[in-house]
């Protein structure tokens, strides 16, 4: 598939980050025109798939080293999965947090096909003795920590503990929406962590490493951790990990006008820590709530359409949030802790709308 990013707002060119068309995020399974894309580093690999190897090593009993042939003749498993940027809706963080501005569309869902990572880990054997699982991309880069520059050929690495990884929804993806990934999309096989922000889903997956201690990569210790508002010198905090509940508002875009009579707001919910079961639409800048209406099937990967018809009868101006609710009882809160790096921006998304008197 050819990339073209036309239909994707440019955020940054190093790296090269481009986030989604919130008024494009209509459907259900986002077209790969549409994704957001999120690298980390200048260059992209350009691998090929004749000479690209997975290598799978470190504190197990059998070494694998599988070409895409190999891992193609595995047990296949296709799902949706919802991925969304640690730092989605970081502009709207105040005052400014420090990071690539994104908006709200650092989120999409695709259709991923690969093999489960336990049919992987299961074939190479853990030793006992076994804790974390590294993940290593094949990108290098240049880091820089308060000015001083980290690593000049920084490898993209994550890990999860064996608990973790035993969760049977976990893909080493190698198709995207019916194709082969993209090369902005990790080509040609990618890390798929479901429910866990885009970060745990490493791209241009080289290596699987068994190790028998807690990993202190850079990208694992030193990104994607809260530093919360604190004593000068705080650099540790809570790690990002599962999606936290929000909602999205798809339709209108902000500013739209619209004409009295019925109209359908509609968007996307999401939680890497349960079901969504409800989501709320306001139209009186929060001082009402009416329930929206759930339109697909609860999925455990990947986000609930939601719609809500509004009759429109007054003309003016009128302020709409939407807020989600999941499972485990988290409901998406009106502000958020300001934290550094503007990581897991959940607040209810705030829009406004004018009601005209008739259509032209």
């Amino acid at each position: 598939m050819t990339e073209s990013y036309s239909e994707l707002n440019h955020v940054s060119d190093e790296p090269l980050v481009k986030e989604s068309r919130v008024v494009n995020l209509g459907s259900f399974i986002t077209p790969t025109e549409n994704f957001y894309i999120r690298n980390h580093y200048l260059e992209v690999p350009d691998f090929s798939e004749t000479t690209w190897n997975l290598e799978v090593k470190g504190c197990i009993n059998s070494p694998l080293s599988l070409s895409m042939n190999d891992i193609r003749a595995l047990p296949k498993k296709e799902l949706d999965i919802t991925l969304e940027c640690a730092g989605n809706s970081r502009s709207y963080m105040m005052p400014q947090a420090e990071g690539i501005q994104f908006n709200h569309g650092a989120v999409s869902t695709g259709r991923f096909k690969g093999v489960s990572l336990n049919t992987i880990l299961n074939l190479a054997g853990l030793k006992s003795t076994a804790k974390e699982i590294i993940f290593s991309g094949g990108d290098l880069g240049t880091e820089e920590e308060d000015g001083a520059v980290f690593s000049n050929t920084l490898t993209y690495q994550r890990s999860l503990t064996l608990d973790q990884v035993r969760d049977e929804n976990i893909l080493l993806a190698y198709e995207m929406n019916g194709y082969p990934l993209t090369r902005d999309h990790g080509f040609p096989l990618r890390l798929m962590v479901p429910g866990w922000y885009g970060m745990a889903s490493v791209k241009w997956l080289v290596s699987i490493e068994a190790i028998e201690h807690p990993f202190n990569g850079f990208f694992q210790k030193n990104r994607y951790v809260l530093i919360p508002e604190g004593p000068e010198g705080t650099t540790l905090g809570e790690p990002i990990t599962k999606l936290a509940v929000k909602a999205l508002i798809s339709t209108p875009r902000h500013g739209e006008v619209i004409h009295k009579g019925p109209f359908t707001f509609s968007g996307f919910a999401w939680s890497g820590w349960g079901h969504i079961t409800k989501v709320e639409v306001s139209v009186d800048g929060g001082a009402t709530w009416g329930k929206a209406r759930l339109v697909n099937d609860q999925s455990d990967t990947a986000w609930s359409k939601w719609e809500f018809t509004w009759q429109a009868n007054k003309i003016g101006h009128f302020i709409v949030k939407a807020r989600a609710y999941d499972s485990k009882g988290n409901v998406q809160p009106n502000n958020v802790r300001w934290n550094f790096r503007g990581y897991a921006n959940n607040a209810i998304q705030t829009i406004a709308v004018r009601v005209a008197s008739g259509r032209q």
